[in-house]
């Protein structure tokens, strides 16, 4: 067991492949259960029966789009009824649609932000509101305004970004996303604090996941070995985002809050 999450909650979105999916493993196999929202309904499944095998916990699979604010309650809900309390958010359910400025794309523009930064927003107050809520009715049980801040259950919401949110040629609203993610979390980060909750933000650099797989294999492997090219230390695994992603959950992330962790495989200007 690399980190102890026995008797912790995890709900991952985009957690039935790529990054999602690998901190969904690691989160089972050091004794969390976990709940994955995701649009692909066989690849979830499948990812919850590799689930069990990994770890002791409950593991269940919600379909559905982060963007849908009404959706993404109820599901919530059905999972809480399932699983309990939620410690660790990870919003990591994301998509990719590439364009130049010259070439604005008004679908791919709307479609980007609703599920990379919306997404986001939605799966976050749909928590926020609820930890708000149970904190404020304790408080004004002891006839306090606001409840002592470790009086509060602890948890920790942590958005996946990109150092494309650092600008990046023909990623647009990609880039635009992404650095949106980057304010919100940071948002977040100050406002959720007197409830004791943590909020970060991971920036990875190009990660081996089925998102990218299509565009690193266009032109026989040219923009494979373009990018490995540009990123000192190639390409990455999807455990080099899983492992930061879980320090923060973890009890040595603890005393930490609004932290962004760029994984930048040694580049140090940009993606």
């Amino acid at each position: 067991m690399k980190w102890n999450f026995e008797g912790k909650n995890a709900f991952i979105t985009g957690g039935a492949s790529g990054i999602g999916k690998k901190i969904a493993l690691d989160m089972a196999s050091s004794g969390a259960s976990v709940a994955i929202l995701d649009m692909n309904e066989e690849l979830g499944n499948k990812t919850v029966e590799e689930l069990k095998k990994a770890g002791n916990g409950k593991a269940i699979f919600l379909k559905g789009s982060v963007s849908d604010k009404e959706g993404v309650e109820k599901l919530i809900d059905q999972a809480m009824v399932e699983i309990g309390d939620f410690d660790f958010v990870i919003n990591c359910a994301g998509i990719l649609r590439d364009f130049l400025v010259s070439r604005f794309n008004e679908k791919f523009w709307d479609l980007t932000l609703d599920v990379n930064l919306k997404g986001v927003v939605i799966v976050s107050q749909a928590f926020v509101t609820k930890w708000v809520n149970e904190s404020r009715a304790k408080a004004k049980e002891k006839g306090e305004k606001y409840l002592p801040i470790l009086e509060n259950k602890p948890r920790v919401i942590v958005n996946i970004a990109s150092l494309a949110a650092e600008g990046n040629a023909g990623q647009l609203a990609y880039a635009a996303s992404k650095a949106g993610v980057v304010g919100v979390t940071l948002t977040m980060a100050k406002e959720l604090a007197r409830y004791n909750v943590r909020t970060h933000a991971v920036k990875p650099t190009l990660i081996a996941t089925p998102i990218l797989g299509k565009l690193l294999e266009r032109e026989d492997g040219k923009f494979k070995d373009y990018y490995e090219g540009r990123i000192p230390f190639g390409i990455g695994k999807t455990s080099y985002v899983s492992d930061p992603v879980c320090f923060l959950c973890s009890e040595g992330g603890y005393f930490m809050n609004g932290t962004l962790i760029p994984i930048n495989g040694g580049k140090m200007d940009g993606l």
